[in-house]
């Protein structure tokens, strides 16, 4: 009998394989010999199938959960055909310019363009998007500003290096003058620009320690306002938009169970958040550019997504990572297509941060 070379082998098996996973996405139906010999146009003998068949189940990347029923992929058989996508991804050309379209609009504010991104995810993907921003303590201060709104009432408007934009009203202790307000927006630039949002109170305290007690009103405002600048954690940190995405596909997650389960995730969102900020600390320790990750079932970390996938794509500003954004689906997604448009996405946001930068330097 004439014995085939061992790398002939290894590429009939990975061949089959990925037809494997690829049908029971489409069609999340066990996939048994007799179909794969009538199907997959592979050129193979059923027995040979079964051969290969076993020893794919033996190696962990098929599951026979029935006797007399087909196979499924394991996580490590969707791993498998992950990692075979990555290198040749592809998003249709339609879906870039509908994208693209999205990111002509101008888009003034981080959380505006957050809130559109995980939107848009969700539109494309009809899947959950998530974006999770950039912490807001750790970025640095590029304006600070209080605006008269008469009497004792001022607007306080904060912008960071990251684009995140707060502002909030403040009832002041006195009615301030023009001259006041034009002098402390002067001095609190001076002091707190480029210095990070968690250090800006020290910062002020240490120069306020500095004026004479006849300016001790002026003082008063500083601090508070310095107090109020150290407590600006954006609320909504972690955007997420199309839940019901899930729910409309709950067949795909196989048990009621795993979605309730998901959803319950979702909505608590600071156990999601710690996933994504994992992506973040990780993709820290790499000298390597962002790159599409995906993480199938417990590779997230969260028993709660064993069901489901996790596509992300870590975005910089410059040279720091500042945030994720990804799409959380079934492990029946089109896994292809999904990573095509994470990558792109995410490369879109850098680019609208970059833009940012070019515009302040106008």
């Amino acid at each position: 009998m004439r014995q085939l070379k061992p790398e002939v082998v290894e590429q009939r098996k990975r061949h089959l394989l990925q037809w494997i996973v690829h049908y029971y996405i489409r069609t999340s139906k066990p996939v048994s010999s007799g179909l794969i010999a009538e199907e997959a146009g592979l050129d193979l003998s059923s027995a040979t199938i079964r051969n290969i068949l076993t020893e794919l189940e033996n190696e962990g990347y098929l599951a026979q959960p029935h006797t007399s029923a087909g196979r499924e992929p394991t996580d490590k058989g969707y791993r498998f055909f992950v990692d075979y996508l990555s290198d040749v991804q592809r998003l249709a050309a339609g879906e870039r310019e509908r994208i693209e379209e999205q990111y002509r609009r101008r888009i003034g504010e981080l959380d505006t363009l957050l809130v559109e991104t995980s939107r848009l995810l969700s539109r494309v993907s009809q899947n959950a998007g998530v974006v999770l921003s950039p912490t807001a303590k750790k970025q640095s201060v590029k304006r600070l500003e209080l605006i008269g709104l008469g009497g004792r009432n001022v607007l306080c408007v904060v912008a960071t290096d990251a684009g995140l934009v707060r502002h909030w009203p403040m009832a002041l202790a006195f009615t301030p003058t023009p001259r006041q307000l034009t002098a402390l927006n002067n001095f609190l630039n001076e002091q707190v620009k480029g210095v990070p949002v968690e250090r800006v109170k020290a910062q002020v305290t240490a120069k306020l320690g500095e004026i004479e007690r006849e300016f001790r009103e002026f003082a008063d405002l500083a601090g508070e306002l310095a107090r109020e600048v150290g407590a600006i954690v954006s609320p909504e940190s972690l955007y997420i938009e199309g839940a019901d995405n899930i729910l409309s596909q709950a067949e795909q997650f196989g048990d009621i169970k795993e979605v309730q389960s998901l959803m319950r995730v979702i909505g608590e969102k600071e156990r999601l958040a710690e996933v994504l900020e994992r992506e973040i600390r990780e993709s820290g320790t790499e000298n390597l550019p962002a790159r599409v990750r995906v993480r199938i079932g417990e590779e997230a970390g969260l028993p709660e997504l064993k069901a489901a996938s996790l596509v992300t794509h870590v975005y910089r500003h410059g040279d720091r990572v500042v945030g994720v954004l990804g799409i959380l689906g079934s492990k029946r997604m089109e896994y292809s297509r999904m990573m095509g448009l994470v990558d792109y996405v995410g490369r879109l946001v850098e680019a609208r941060l970059s833009e940012w930068d070019e515009e302040e330097g106008r």
